[in-house]
C-alpha cells in the first residue's frame, strides 16, 4: 500500500518538504514492521476508528480513548523507529499535563 500524496508534500517549501520525507520514512517503517508489531498497530487504529465513527467531534470521553490509542500507536513507533534506524534527528520529548 502506497501513501497517497499530500497536499503539504506536493509544496516545494523546506518545512513541507521536511514533512514529505518524515511521512514517507513513516510509512517505511510501518511497511517493514514485524507482523506482530503490525498487527497491534492495525488493531490501534482500529480502536481509534471505533471511538470516533458516529461521535462528535466535542466528545470527551471519544477523544479521550482517541488520544489514549495514538499514545500507544506513538510508543510503538518510536521503537520501530529506533529498531530501523530512521531516526537521524533527536526528538524533544513534551510532556502533558494529566
Amino acid at each position: 500500500m502506497t501513501l497517497p500524496p499530500s497536499p503539504a508534500v506536493s509544496s516545494s517549501s523546506p518545512a513541507a518538504s521536511e514533512t514529505g520525507r518524515r511521512i514517507r520514512a513513516l510509512a517505511m517503517v510501518l511497511r517493514e514492521a514485524p507482523q506482530a508489531d503490525a498487527e497491534v498497530l492495525l488493531a490501534g487504529l482500529a480502536r481509534m476508528l471505533d471511538a470516533h465513527m458516529g461521535r462528535g467531534h466535542d466528545d470527551v470521553v471519544s477523544n479521550r480513548r482517541i488520544r489514549d490509542q495514538l499514545d500507544n500507536i506513538e510508543l510503538l513507533m518510536a521503537l520501530e523507529i529506533e529498531r530501523a534506524g530512521v531516526r537521524q534527528t533527536p526528538v524533544p520529548v513534551v510532556s502533558r499535563a494529566a
